[in-house]
């Protein structure tokens, strides 16, 4: 078995909520879906998905998630699925809570988010030291469930330039093109 389909049977039985979620719901109590236990991404079969991986305290996760509201935005939730995967941790469980939930409301997230408090859940299938090194981390994954490509850090273009937009924009147009 390849590393691919290694993350992949180990992804999939981990994530089973998403199922319920709206993603193109704009309430944050809808958006934020807390501990990642449960979320199946075999649920997105037949879309692309985008697993973004971020952290409050993290600057270049703050100037990718701008990027990813407005991917939210132009592409429809039936063929495109954008999951954050916040990897904050905290003692105080209730206090995370409320940060992530204030977060995603002051930066206008239209976009599920979940926590992964050390990057333990996913983060295994990246690094073999169990946890996620490098925020931001974004997975692209294809619509048979297969990851088309990873971005470590903010993607950027051809030229070198920050640009998360433009980049994944493309990958998730030349995936849906494909189809």
């Amino acid at each position: 078995m390849n590393g691919r389909q290694t993350f992949l049977l180990f992804l999939f039985p981990l994530l089973l909520w998403f199922s319920a979620c709206d993603s193109t719901r704009a309430e944050t109590a809808s958006l934020y879906q807390g501990p990642i236990d449960g979320l199946d991404l075999s649920d997105f079969k037949g879309r692309v998905v985008v697993l973004n991986f971020w952290a409050t305290w993290c600057g270049p996760c703050r100037i990718e998630i701008p990027d990813l509201v407005r991917l939210r935005q132009d592409f429809s939730a039936e063929d495109v699925a954008i999951i954050g995967v916040s990897v904050d941790k905290s003692r105080d469980t209730v206090a995370l809570d409320d940060k992530l939930e204030q977060f995603i409301d002051s930066n206008q997230i239209n976009y599920p988010i979940y926590l992964d408090p050390l990057g333990e859940s996913l983060g295994a299938a990246y690094d073999p030291t169990g946890t996620m090194r490098y925020v931001p981390t974004t997975v692209i994954i294809d619509q048979r469930g297969e990851i088309h490509d990873t971005h470590f850090g903010v993607p950027r273009n051809a030229s070198g330039q920050v640009d998360p937009y433009s980049v994944l924009g493309a990958q998730i147009q030349g995936l849906l093109d494909s189809a």
